[in-house]
């Protein structure tokens, strides 16, 4: 199935390369290698495998697809999925896959060393201050600030790119998408078709604007075991979770389980579940606006004083401490 839109307007006599797609689960599509394609997860968790390595994802999170990924789910719970297919070349005509594929709009990327040390957001920052002769006038000229919207589909050399999310940037995803869904759905007028063009555009800068600044999710795991107990942790964030919960969930002993995750990350499984806590709590006490009683709840503590005192352990200070630290910093 070729993934376009065709106009219900009988005096438009024509389609365009953008499509949008909901599932329970992911769209039969979503291994199109015609199209990027630009995901917004809304529930559920899942274990996906590339190249041999697995990565545990979490709803409200995005994912950036290229045409050349094969996403394989090795595991998945509760996951609808929205997904925005799109040929870059309806953002620009030269933006072919074998134009990107070539290198030519990398000379846009020279002052970077490493890509991996500078996210998009601060690319543009540089870019705007002028930083590097060469880099200052190719950003002047409107194709390469074109070419910069489709960095999460070319830069990363990754085919399959995945950010969390939070409350704010979830809303606000959602927004754009359920906005570009209605215009080509609905076609209410003639300016549908600009309109779609509009918001796939405000989708891709909101992303390469700093939107999911430090959010990428890179976390790897080696062994499909412990990516599965990672998402089963992950999805009962805010529960009680025992050892014993997670033996019965996965049919397996403790000294086994335990040996997987020191063999893939130093520590034991409860050990590691801490951990994964800590950085959840990190990220809500720097970008929300919850309080330490609420961050503790949601990360599975309910007594404040004893998630305050986890989490002085780990990161040197008390969580209301770090979370005033922080606003402070803001």
């Amino acid at each position: 199935m070729e993934l376009k839109t065709k106009s219900k307007r009988p005096e438009m006599n024509c389609s365009i390369d953008v499509f949008y797609d909901e599932a329970k689960g992911f769209s039969s599509y979503i291994n199109d290698s015609a199209t990027y394609k630009a995901v917004l997860v809304e529930s559920g968790s899942f274990v996906m495998e590339e190249n041999g390595e697995y990565r545990v994802i979490t709803a409200p999170a995005a994912m950036a697809i290229n045409e050349k990924a094969d996403l394989k789910i090795v595991s998945e719970s509760g996951v609808v999925t929205g997904t925005v297919y799109f040929k870059p070349t309806f953002i620009r005509e030269e933006f072919t896959f074998d134009a990107i594929s070539s290198g030519k709009y990398d000379k846009f990327f020279a002052a970077v060393e490493n890509g991996d040390q500078m996210n998009p957001g601060e690319l543009m920052y540089s870019a705007i201050r002028g930083v590097g002769a060469e880099f200052g006038n190719d950003f002047k000229d409107s194709i390469h600030q074109d070419a910069l919207l489709l960095l999460e589909f070319t830069w990363h050399r990754r085919n399959v790119v995945v950010y969390s999310l939070t409350e704010q940037e979830y809303a606000a995803a959602v927004r754009i998408i359920r906005s570009l869904k209605h215009e080509l759905e609905k076609q209410p007028d003639n300016f549908w078709l600009l309109r779609t063009r509009y918001f796939l555009i405000t989708l891709l800068f909101t992303a390469t604007a700093d939107f999911y600044r430090d959010s990428r999710q890179d976390e790897i795991y080696k062994d499909p075991l412990v990516a599965k107990v990672a998402r089963y942790m992950w999805e009962n964030i805010g529960n009680d979770i025992s050892l014993s919960d997670i033996l019965k969930e996965f049919s397996i002993n403790k000294n086994a389980l335990n040996e997987a995750f020191n063999n893939e990350k130093s520590m034991s499984c409860m050990a590691y579940l801490e951990q994964l806590r800590m950085n959840f709590a990190n990220k809500l006490l720097q970008f929300t606006d919850y309080s330490v009683s609420e961050v503790g709840n949601i990360c599975g503590y309910s007594d404040a004083n004893y998630f305050s005192k986890v989490f002085k352990k780990h990161m040197g200070m008390s969580a209301s401490e770090y979370q005033k630290h922080m606003k402070d910093l803001c």
